[in-house]
């Protein structure tokens, strides 16, 4: 059975963090998972916490542990402008052709 872990924050971190996870392709989840994990195997904080100011700087350990967080699959839009992308939606749709953009 899985447990929750409830944490208070300010709203605007929140959905900072949120945006940056997503576009990191992890969800607030998975991504508090993935702490604990980092926890338990390693017995340290991948950082220096500000409250206790336990833990010590480790870059190499935190470096590992963010790049060990997969990343979003690259889409259809990922290497598009957004003028291309505006296109492609447009064709998509129905609502114009790809000769209408040359």
């Amino acid at each position: 059975m899985d447990a929750m872990v409830t944490a208070r924050m300010a709203q605007g971190k929140k959905e900072a963090g949120n945006s940056i996870l997503r576009e990191l392709g992890t969800s607030p989840s998975q991504f508090i998972n993935d702490i604990y994990d980092y926890v338990i195997k390693n017995r340290q904080l991948p950082f220096q916490s500000k409250s206790t100011g336990a833990g010590k700087h480790d870059i190499p350990a935190a470096l590992a542990f963010i790049e060990s967080i997969p990343l979003q699959s690259p889409n259809v839009f990922s290497t598009m402008s957004d003028a291309e992308i505006r296109q492609e939606r447009l064709i998509v749709r129905g609502l114009a052709i790809k000769g209408d953009f040359e």
